[in-house]
């Protein structure tokens, strides 16, 4: 009983960094989408400023 609630807890722990490792490419992939726009807004505020 004592190995099943080990590794029930080893799974959540694996569960919770997949879930965490998903959350972190598709951050990645959002900025990556939105990138060019950015850098496009920088450019118009910095030639705004000066």
């Amino acid at each position: 009983m004592g190995e099943t609630a080990a590794s029930s807890e080893e799974t959540d722990e694996q569960e919770a960094a997949e879930r965490r490792r998903e959350r972190r490419q598709k951050l990645g992939q959002v900025l990556l989408d939105w990138s060019p726009v950015l850098a496009k807004l920088t450019t118009i505020v910095m030639q705004h400023l000066s």
